[in-house]
């Protein structure tokens, strides 16, 4: 359903498949790792070329601490962010 229109609420594909809204959501989520991006479900998988990238970067990383020790993992930021914007 999802993979025909990605505009699928979760409400309606509970409803259209006649299971719970905690059930669809647990399907959608977590056994079929999906998200909701922009009002669509976007896969959470990697492609091959997004697997290497972040395989290279790893071993930079793993590169780098074995040359600098903790003062390289000093420099790292990290953050997770969501920006929203709010009218009232």
């Amino acid at each position: 359903m999802i993979r025909a229109n990605r505009r699928f609420t979760i409400d309606e594909v509970a409803e259209e498949l006649g299971i719970s809204h905690e059930r669809a959501q647990n399907i959608i989520h977590d056994i079929l790792r999906y998200r909701k991006v922009s009002a669509r479900w976007v896969s959470q998988q990697l492609t091959s070329t997004h697997q290497k990238q972040r395989m290279a970067v790893s071993l930079e990383h793993l590169v780098r601490y074995h040359e600098d020790g903790n003062d390289f993992l000093f420099r790292i930021v990290t953050g997770d962010e969501t920006w929203v914007h709010h009218f009232t």
